[in-house]
């Protein structure tokens, strides 16, 4: 049986970082998990309005989280280059279980305030940004040949676009159908499945210690960085992402209602759009793993990327326009995945923890970039706003071609 699934997994490309059992485990310990987290996302964000009735609060429950993620995401880098990652994330997923299960139990109870869920979400946030880096710092040692490293990364990005398409939906129904408190059981429960994963995931070797105090061991992430040109002009292209590439999003509603006159389900098919077209980048990124010039995958679609994004701007057709977002969400997932591979492969294991806390940083930074694009939109429209966020990306792309001769060179 074991022959079988080897032979299968090495002859379909998509496959092949399936042949390792760990990864195997811990794969599917994180789409259960995954799923999970998307239904207390929507669970809590419906529960903070029916409470409330209010939009500030809403914004402020979400903003707490991405602020705590953003604090404490280097120290979690550095908390991965010092400890069992293995161990680091079984303990992160044991504290979600706790503090959703705490939640759920509030609620069940009709004790929950929305204080507590500030206090919640807070601590979500905080829990996520030493989860999040020692999450993708383990990936290269879940594999036992780094040929299969971008299969190992894209398969893992399948997972959290498979879970913002059905997610939400289930959040929606589980909601509707048998009320807020079983949802929020039903999301601690999940995080328990990467409990289990992580306790039956073997790795060898002795985890590294330093002596280094902690800012010492933040400098030496940085510097890490700044002193390898590659790593710093990818890391840089995922910075511009965050703050350019993907604030098109919260300006969504004022294209489905205001250009194209739609309501609540067209904008909905105009987010399913962007949702497929990544999935199928992420497939098609993981079937593409053996190819060696990764550079084309990462300036070429970031580039196309830009244009696209340029191109649904000024698109009056909807039609059209949900079709120029499948296909950003198609570029964007191809060179996003790609980035990754990258930093993954380059970096050393001593420092690979910091690095990647360092990554999460910078792809944390998605809901500042909607600052910047709010304020275009409120003087110059959102078409411009929209426009202005794909030049960007487009403009440091080539940017970086011209001026980076070593991200030109890059075959991983």
């Amino acid at each position: 049986m074991a022959s079988v699934r080897l032979a299968l997994t090495e002859r379909v490309a998509f496959l092949s970082a399936f042949q390792y059992r760990n990864y195997r485990l811990y794969w599917s310990g994180m789409l259960v998990a995954t799923m999970g987290a998307e239904i207390l996302k929507i669970s809590l964000l419906w529960l903070v309005y029916d409470l409330t009735g209010s939009t500030l609060y809403l914004g402020f429950v979400g903003g707490i989280q991405g602020v705590t993620t953003i604090v404490f995401n280097l120290f979690g880098g550095v908390l991965a280059d010092r400890v069992d990652r293995r161990r680091l994330i079984w303990a992160t997923n044991l504290t979600f279980f706790l503090i959703i299960l705490a939640l759920a139990v509030l609620t069940a109870g009709k004790l929950i305030q929305v204080w507590h869920l500030v206090v919640f979400s807070a601590m979500f946030g905080t829990v996520t940004a030493f989860d999040t880096p020692s999450r993708q710092a383990l990936i290269p040692n879940l594999i036992g040949d780094r040929k299969h490293l971008m299969n190992a990364i894209a398969m893992h990005s399948v997972i959290w676009q498979s879970s913002r398409v059905v997610g939400p939906a289930l959040a929606g129904i589980l909601i509707a159908v048998v009320g807020m408190a079983p949802c929020f059981f039903i999301a601690a429960a999940a995080h328990l499945a990467m409990v289990v994963a992580m306790s039956l995931v073997h790795l060898a070797g002795p985890v590294k210690r330093t002596g280094q105090s902690v800012a010492a061991a933040l400098v030496e992430g940085v510097q890490y960085v700044r002193g390898n040109s590659a790593i710093f002009s990818v890391i840089g292209m995922v910075f511009v992402n965050s703050l350019f590439g993907m604030s098109f999003i919260f300006l969504m509603p004022v294209f489905a209602k205001d250009i194209f006159q739609g309501d609540s389900s067209g904008y909905g098919f105009l987010m399913t759009a962007m949702g497929v077209g990544t999935l199928c980048g992420g497939l098609f990124t993981a079937a593409s793993s053996r190819f060696k010039s990764k550079h084309i995958f990462l300036l070429g679609a970031s580039a196309a990327y830009g244009l696209l994004l340029i191109g649904f701007s000024f698109s009056r057709v909807y039609s059209g326009s949900v079709a120029l977002l499948a296909l950003a969400g198609f570029m964007q997932q191809i060179y996003m995945v790609t980035a990754q591979t990258i930093v993954q492969w380059m970096v050393t294991e001593e420092v690979r923890g910091r690095v990647m806390g360092i990554y999460s940083l910078v792809w944390s930074l998605t809901p500042v970039g909607s600052l910047q694009a709010g304020l275009v939109a409120n003087y110059f429209g959102a078409p411009i706003a929209v426009a202005f966020g794909g030049a960007m990306v487009s403009s440091f792309t080539v940017f970086l071609l011209l001026a980076v001769p070593r991200v030109r060179k890059i075959e991983v």
